[in-house]
């Protein structure tokens, strides 16, 4: 058992508070993975409190969808979620008056004994999270005492428990397939919205500190309370071979300097042993790509230039002028005109209008090699076979990295963060299974999401600080009645933290959302 620490003569709190927030794509069934949080901190002393996200924004706006169809309910949810961000210029304000509901139940919730004479400590699940500021938000008050998880579960799954759903609230007037049309629209929706600071659950969904696929209630159950005791100190939990090998790439990732974002791929055994790791940057000449102060280095940003958005520039210039010079465009257009209207399309005023265009997701011209390729090349340099082997990245592999993984032999991927632009699902379906549908028999390569400790968790959960014997050399049995967690707090510093965002920022975002309220009667008489 971990001693308790002390910082002068203030000894850390028995059982500091935890928050934990769920992030999951609609259809995942979070309510089973609240069980499951539950039932598992409960052994160690802790009693927790759910606070629906949903249920405080339809409060702040007085209104309740309770009574309608199940995609207007969903669909409703997210137009008020949105408004209280937008309309309240604040992209956290669901995390904030979450805050909120968290010091009225801490108020309002009576002290209790355990079973050893000391309080019980408070644990709060927020279901759950929509957009990367409230994370960070909760991040910034909480600290460490914030826990995020990301609850996966296949989209086929998922598109059939929300049609189920849909299907039933219109007691059967609506057929199957009209129902399975509206959950897909909905689901594409809730994944990303074009507003920064409408939900976005694929930005949400990388920044947890542990993944647990929902799909599987009886593995979910054991995973959530793996994650618990290692939290709690049990120091003979080691990590996984998943756990490693994505730690692997995402240590990896921070060798790049693109300047697009940093991303790593490791390749590993299936005994665990790693072949070769990746990141996406510039190769060199006699192999590998460029090391930080080696000389001649001429990665992009040496240069001071994206090759790929330049090249995009180029490429939407010419077709611009091919269009003028055969007339589909006025040709009175000036050539200097084209490349303003070429640059207004891509990075100004206009670029909302070629979002998600294929021209804006062309990857060939970029110069740094994608860091599932670097690793592939890298193992074929060394001359070692990867055959059979496991490929780990931090993001779902593109087509292009797609084609050379399946060509090389790699038996499976597994990703933490989606990749939007990558078409790797459309054009190999022949030859790569994303969702688990495809016949098990069938050789395909598997794509699966990351499961376990996240790699920002991986050195402090696995860390053993020297206590795992006694006195005597015996290995000490962990108990989670009287585990410790792996942090320590020495006072409730946070709560003036949440004090300070309900006094001073709540009130700003009611104050804007008033008067986006008071001002749009006017509007609509304008029009």
């Amino acid at each position: 058992m971990t001693e308790t620490a002390t910082v002068g003569n203030t000894p850390s709190l028995e059982r500091p508070e935890l928050v934990f927030g769920l992030i999951g794509p609609i259809g995942t069934d979070l309510e089973a993975v609240c069980t499951a949080l539950e039932q598992s901190i409960s052994v160690a002393g802790y009693r927790t409190s759910l606070v629906r996200v949903s249920k405080e924004i339809e409060s702040i706006f007085g209104q309740s969808f309770e009574n309608v169809t199940e995609d207007e309910r969903i669909s409703s949810l997210m137009d008020l979620g949105n408004k209280l961000r937008v309309d309240g210029k604040n992209a956290a304000a669901a995390a904030i008056i979450s805050i909120m509901k968290i010091m009225e139940i801490r108020k309002n919730t009576p002290l209790e004994n355990h079973i050893d004479g000391n309080p019980k400590g408070n644990a709060y699940i927020l279901r759950s999270i929509k957009n990367p500021q409230e994370i960070e938000q909760l991040r910034l008050v909480y600290g460490k005492g914030f826990i995020a998880i990301s609850v996966s579960a296949p989209r086929e799954e998922r598109l059939y428990a929300i049609a189920q759903r849909i299907a039933k609230s219109y007691l059967g007037s609506r057929p199957q397939s009209s129902a399975e049309a509206l959950a897909k629209h909905l689901i594409d929706r809730d994944e990303s919205e074009d507003n920064s600071n409408h939900q976005n659950v694929r930005d949400c969904f990388p920044l947890a500190d542990f993944f647990v696929d929902a799909s599987n209630k009886e593995l979910m159950r054991k995973q959530i309370r793996r994650f618990l005791y290692l939290t709690f100190g049990h120091r003979f939990h080691t990590p996984s071979i998943d756990e490693h090998g994505i730690f692997q790439a995402s240590a990896a990732a921070l060798r790049s300097a693109d300047l697009n974002r940093q991303v790593g791929a490791a390749i590993v055994r299936t005994t665990g042993e790693i072949i070769a790791v990746g990141c996406n940057d510039v190769p060199k000449a006699g192999g590998d790509q460029y090391w930080d102060g080696d000389d001649a280095d001429m990665r992009d940003f040496v240069l001071g230039v994206d090759s790929g958005a330049q090249q995009r520039e180029e490429m939407l210039s010419e077709l611009l002028g091919r269009l003028r010079e055969g007339g589909i465009l006025n040709a009175s257009i000036e050539k200097q005109e084209i490349e303003k209207l070429a640059k207004s399309l891509l990075y100004g005023a206009n670029k909302q209008k070629l979002k998600g265009a294929s021209l804006m997701n062309l990857l060939e011209f970029g110069r740094s090699v994608h860091a599932e390729m670097a690793a592939i090349t890298t193992a074929a340099r060394l001359g070692l076979a990867v055959k059979d082997a496991t490929l780990y990245t931090t993001t779902f592999p593109c087509h292009m990295c797609a084609r050379h993984i399946v060509a090389s032999g790699i038996k499976e991927v597994v990703y933490i963060e989606p990749y939007p632009k990558s078409r790797a699902k459309q054009l190999h379906k022949d030859s790569i299974d994303t969702d688990g549908t495809f016949n098990p028999k069938g050789n395909y390569v598997k794509f699966r999401p990351f499961q376990g400790i996240a790699p920002r968790q991986y050195q402090t959960i696995f860390m053993a600080n020297d206590m795992r014997k006694d006195g005597q050399g015996r290995a000490i049995e962990f108990a989670m009645t009287n585990g410790k967690l792996r942090w320590q707090r020495f006072n409730n510093s946070y709560m003036q933290n949440e004090a300070a965002l309900i006094e001073v920022v709540l009130p700003d975002i009611i104050a804007n959302l008033k008067a986006e309220k008071a001002a749009s009667p006017k509007e609509k008489t304008n029009e």
